[in-house]
């Protein structure tokens, strides 16, 4: 049972669109992670792959070295400072139209 267990990790591992670990030894460094993280989703590659970036947080040393490469840039969220008033604009007041 354990190796049906490993030879479905390595085959979600080793097929797929998405090229990740071509080698035994990256294979390696992730299946650990494949198990604890995203048992769910085996024998499915890609979905594999999916939940390995989405956890890419918590994945172990070896499997995030070998998933650099792999992961998409996260969105760089650029704080936008408030703007500085302008002395010279208008006020947004209601325009005073009566006559003095």
């Amino acid at each position: 049972m354990k190796k049906q267990i490993v030879l479905a990790i390595v085959l979600a591992l080793g097929a797929g669109k998405v090229a990740l670990a071509e080698t035994a030894d990256e294979q390696q460094a992730c299946t650990n992670d494949a198990f604890q993280l995203c048992q769910n989703f085996i024998p499915d590659r890609n979905r594999v792959f999916t939940c390995l970036v989405e956890n890419r947080n918590q994945l172990s040393a070896p499997c995030h070295t070998v998933m650099i490469p792999y992961l998409p840039a996260e969105p760089v969220v650029a704080l936008r400072k408030p703007a500085a008033r302008d002395k010279s604009a208008k006020s947004k007041a209601p325009l005073n139209l009566t006559p003095h």
